[in-house]
């Protein structure tokens, strides 16, 4: 890994970085700040609850049960829209951080310096999963200390620990799949609509596929579906799907570089 070139990604994104951390971190917020109010419903959100079609609320994961806690609440729209959000940041990135030298053209200057191909790709991914785990770690956090101050009964730990390494192995697969897919389309100014097609696409083809039997082998083609994010207490970790996500994000990471390694760069 080179140093230099790692310690000048963490800067180039750092703009970009902040404008993302600042969306979640606020949307994490207001959910927080939303459930005493919501709490406050009693019966009415029981009522409520009973007028949703079961198909919806299987897809989109309400339940009466789910929205009795803090942590229930906030599971609702972690698994919605944080693990997206923060998903699309990683994986917009992640098509970014290698491409962004043939679309500026800067490339012709970085690949004559006395560094590899393989150096210099490795050492954007390091800078890439630094920011994931670092923007990852700083929502976690945030959510921890709002839910321990939010949460009026015992807060199970072992579930919010379980539903965020759920959506860790999520955000880094998509993180994957971004750095693959610059490796085959021209360097683009953004690839932002391909990867929010890509990351809402396939949690919306998870959510038709739970809301009946007769769609439930659709579920099959969504990462969504190997790491539930639930707060069931009975419903463990998925340590399979996890190690298949990963291995299949490092396999995407490998056939990415072989053809970042044999890519005619544009000066």
């Amino acid at each position: 890994m080179n140093k230099n070139l790692y310690i000048k990604e963490l800067k180039r994104n750092r703009k970009n970085f902040f404008v993302w951390l600042s969306i979640v971190f606020g949307f994490t917020l207001l959910v927080l700040s939303i459930f005493p109010y919501m709490s406050g419903m009693g019966e009415g959100l029981t009522a409520l609850m009973e007028q949703i079609p079961p198909e919806i609320g299987k897809a989109m994961g309400m339940d009466e049960q789910t929205w009795s806690s803090a942590l229930g609440f906030y599971s609702t729209y972690y698994g919605v829209y944080i693990v997206v959000l923060i998903s699309i940041y990683t994986a917009s990135t992640g098509a970014g951080i290698i491409s962004k030298e043939e679309r500026d053209r800067t490339s012709e200057f970085l690949l004559t310096r006395p560094v590899s191909r393989k150096t210099v790709f490795w050492t954007k991914i390091a800078a890439l999963f630094s920011l994931t785990l670092i923007f990852f770690g700083l929502q976690t956090v945030l959510a921890g200390i709002g839910l321990s101050l939010v949460n009026e009964g015992t807060m199970d730990w072992g579930i919010f620990t379980r539903m965020h390494a759920s959506g860790f192995i999520l955000i880094c697969f998509f993180t994957a799949i971004g750095v693959l897919i610059s490796m085959f389309f021209t360097p683009k100014k953004n690839f932002m609509g391909m990867v929010v097609g890509l990351t809402f696409g396939t949690y919306f083809l998870n959510a038709i596929a739970k809301s009946t039997e007769a769609t439930k082998w659709i579920g099959y083609i969504s990462p969504f579906n190997y790491m539930e994010i639930t707060i069931d207490p009975h419903h463990a970790f998925n340590y399979w799907g996890a190690i298949v996500l990963i291995l299949v994000a490092i396999i995407l990471l490998i056939v990415a570089l072989k053809s970042y390694e044999k890519r005619d760069m544009a000066g």
